[in-house]
């Protein structure tokens, strides 16, 4: 029994990778003896398989959404190894100096600001599917390339921490900034404006809070918006039903083997 169950558990899984990376044809490379059980099977299955052609427009304008993270990251760089950044935190200190949470909050506030407009029926460029998964994959990928730094850096705050360089708080609030202007720009400029100026001031208090040098913002925010942009250039736009219905999952028995069959028509 355990060695026909082992069995059974390996033809799922051999069947579930053989048949995922097939479109036209799924059945093409099952064994012959198993080509006409499936077959019939399959006939069941014709209406839920669509052929979908995708257009990624996020990959066709070149290099000029990695300008300006690129030259934050640069100039937050360059910063990082000059004393200017001493000199100016000390003329911040001396006339700008703030001491509060706000900061905390507002760095959420354009993604809040994106579901905010998706709820009163205000519709970005994604649906929800699409736009969750995408907000989740860039809060990630931010994540970990900022405290990949932080801990390789180990810069110290001007408030005597640690891990300053590059301003986590930054490089979300400007991440999420991204994802407002990828959904909204093409509709008003003004929301762009709107998201970038929350993560400016975001970037303003935490210099003004002595918890970061302006070299960790800057490279903070170049960061936040080149990790969004890279989620929206290899995001697959598959979160929908359109997609869901792709799949078709069916059981097969061919002597003794029994299973579960699942297909995706790419």
């Amino acid at each position: 029994m355990k060695q026909k169950t082992g069995f059974v558990t390996i033809t799922i899984f051999s069947m579930i990778f053989s048949l995922s990376t097939y479109a036209g044809n799924p059945l093409r490379t099952l064994d012959p003896a198993l080509n006409c059980s499936l077959e019939k099977v399959s006939l069941f299955h014709n209406d839920s398989i669509h052929n979908l052609n995708f257009k990624y427009t996020d990959r066709k304008r070149g290099f000029k959404p990695y300008i300006a993270p690129t030259v934050l990251i640069a100039s937050g760089t360059a910063l990082h190894f000059s004393d200017a950044k001493y000199q100016f935190n000390d003329w911040v200190q001396e006339n700008f100096r703030y001491e509060g949470s706000l900061d905390d909050y507002l760095r959420f506030a354009p993604l809040a600001a994106v579901y905010s407009l998706n709820a009163v029926g205000v519709k970005g460029k994604n649906n929800f599917g699409n736009l969750t998964a995408i907000s989740i994959k860039s809060f990630v990928l931010n994540d970990l390339i900022v405290y990949s730094l932080k801990k390789a850096v180990n810069e110290e705050r001007p408030s005597g921490g640690t891990h300053s360089f590059p301003s986590g708080h930054t490089s979300v609030v400007f991440a999420f900034a991204q994802i407002m202007h990828h959904e909204y720009g093409e509709q008003s400029v003004w929301y762009s404006v709107g998201a970038y100026s929350c993560a400016a001031t975001v970037g303003v208090m935490r210099i003004a809070k002595g918890a970061h040098w302006a070299s960790d913002v800057l490279a903070g925010a170049g960061i936040g918006m080149l990790s969004t942009e890279l989620v929206y250039l290899t995001h697959q736009y598959k979160w929908d039903w359109a997609h869901i219905k792709q799949f078709d999952i069916f059981p097969f028995s061919v002597g003794p083997q029994k299973g579960l069959t699942v297909v995706y028509n790419f």
